[in-house]
């Protein structure tokens, strides 16, 4: 990155980066939450529109892989970049036909509270919720810590600074989470969206005036500068050939959809919204913003395999967080556009760690400390839940920032897919089941969260990402099983199987003991 960017356009996108801390942290300290207010989530008399908590749903479901590696992706392998893209809208639209204004109406606070009132849960199902969520949560924000501590110490010039640019932006990102609550949080996800979007947007605009505004004749640059021929536009190339490439392929896509439904931040946004019709409303305006931001980023996409495929292949793997970046120079040789580019990615990585660690703050908070009332002690729940949450969510912020240091040489996608695995094949079914089927019970959820979650670990563990090939985090031993890398098609359907599972083996259903069971088609 330091070959990519000149002195003036550094300083501009340091410059940047500053004042959108320094005016994020001032929106959080005046728009943030109170220290009464609950769990950090519902401010009754300060809460956001629908239409902003739409936005902001937007921009939590847009973290920086979705920037770097779906860029990346589409420029290297062509066609199956696209499946990732393709299964988050349809995991958008499943989350506002079947989620969002069911789960409004039943949660107060958590998902684990709509458990309990449709019948299915109790403090170990909020427990195993909570836990749960949390190994969905911290993945995702080491990998945020690693990608803006990596771009921001290429752009101070200083690569050995890496370790201590994640160490500062996590302590500040996490102040800003903890400061704010849903409300400032909001604010800040709303600013990277405004400033995201029409970059993108501008960049796919002048992708599309180098090649005369020809999608044609931009699809063919691409296949000849990926130097994949027409197989650029065929599935396989990141995926794979025969029964592993299909695998892959449909896991991804299905994986996909089902992790963006279960996405804990947008949740999170969802609960906190004015009304189950507003958050109707502000799930359509979420899927707006992912429809014009995908098509941005799919065009970008083809653009940089077009402009600058043989620079991406001689940079290896690593280059695609840098994928951006290359376009903008090719692009612009001034750097202006470089520049906006970088300032995105700062942007779209800053915000998704202040949300996830936001999130992950008020599971471990009030999910697991606060299942079993230990927290409240004398004070009011509410104000316990809250102090619970910031001082959880200031710790979940210091030990990711910690973890990421170390992993900070991994292969992230190796990270990325252990998310995106546990959220689709944990969360997603046990949401489903307790909104839709009236037999779903405690036991049930129990098995499918940590049936789930267990199945998703071992299937990545004895994959080629851990270990058999040059690119495994082990990359001198080999104890893989199979080369499926990206096991939603496996995982998936098993979270469902266990969850019906365990709920049909439950002796207090069998015996009608099952709270909820009747009336779990009410409406309160």
């Amino acid at each position: 990155m330091t070959t990519l960017l000149d002195p003036s356009s550094r300083s501009l996108v340091f410059a940047v980066f500053s004042v959108f801390v320094v005016i994020c942290l001032m929106l959080c300290i005046v728009t943030g939450a109170d220290e009464d207010d609950r769990a950090l989530v519902r401010s009754e008399n300060r809460r956001l529109h629908s239409w902003q908590q739409g936005i902001a749903m937007g921009g939590d479901t847009t973290t920086v892989a979705t920037v770097t590696v779906l860029v990346g992706m589409v420029a290297t392998s062509g066609f199956d970049g696209l499946g990732v893209m393709l299964g988050s809208l349809i995991g958008v639209m499943l989350l506002l036909v079947l989620i969002i204004e069911p789960l409004r109406r039943h949660a107060s606070l958590t998902p684990a509270d709509m458990l309990d009132a449709r019948g299915s849960g109790g403090p170990a199902v909020r427990v195993s919720w909570g836990a749960v969520t949390l190994l969905v949560c911290f993945p995702l924000l080491v990998v945020q810590l690693v990608v803006v501590g990596n771009v921001a110490a290429a752009l101070i010039g200083q690569p050995g600074t890496r370790t201590g640019c994640i160490v500062v932006i996590g302590c500040v990102m996490t102040a800003l989470a903890v400061s704010g609550g849903i409300r400032g949080t909001g604010v800040v996800m709303i600013a990277k969206s405004a400033i995201a979007l029409p970059v993108l947007v501008v960049a796919a605009v002048l992708v599309l005036d180098r090649f005369g505004g020809d999608p044609g004749r931009l699809l063919d640059a691409a296949a000849n500068g990926s130097r994949m021929g027409d197989a650029y536009l065929r599935p396989g190339g990141y995926t794979g050939d025969g029964w592993v490439g299909a695998v892959n392929r449909i896991g991804q896509t299905f994986g996909m959809s089902m992790a963006t439904l279960a996405m804990p931040a947008v949740l999170m946004r969802a609960i906190s919204t004015k009304s189950p019709r507003g958050a109707r409303t502000g799930g359509r305006w979420m899927l707006t913003e992912l429809t014009l931001l995908y098509g941005a980023l799919t065009v970008v996409g083809v653009g940089a395999a077009a402009l600058v495929g043989e620079a991406l292949r001689q940079a290896g793997p690593s280059a695609q967080v840098l994928t951006p970046l290359m376009l903008g120079r090719a692009l612009d040789g001034g750097g202006l556009l470089v520049a906006a580019l970088a300032c995105v990615l700062f942007l779209t990585a800053l915000a998704a760690v202040v949300d996830v660690t936001l999130a992950a703050g008020i599971a471990l908070g009030r999910d697991v400390l606060g299942a079993y009332g230990k927290t409240a002690g004398s004070r009011p729940a509410d104000k316990a839940d809250g102090t619970a949450s910031r001082w959880s969510a200031a710790l979940t912020g210091a030990v990711a920032a910690l973890v990421a240091v170390v992993v900070a040489d991994w292969n992230l996608v190796v990270v990325s897919t252990l998310w995106l695995a546990v959220c689709g094949a944990a969360l997603a079914p046990v949401l489903l089941y307790a909104l839709y089927w009236p037999g779903f019970t405690a036991r049930g959820a129990l098995w499918c969260l940590w049936g789930a979650t267990v199945l998703s670990i071992a299937a990545l563990v004895l994959s080629p990402y851990m270990s058999g090939t040059p690119a495994s985090i082990f990359p001198d031993q080999d104890f893989r099983i199979w080369d499926v890398t990206i096991p939603g098609l496996v995982t998936v359907p098993a979270g469902f199987l266990l969850g019906w599972l365990g709920s049909v083996t439950d002796r207090r259903r069998a015996a009608g003991e099952v709270r909820g069971a009747e009336h779990v088609w009410s409406t309160p």
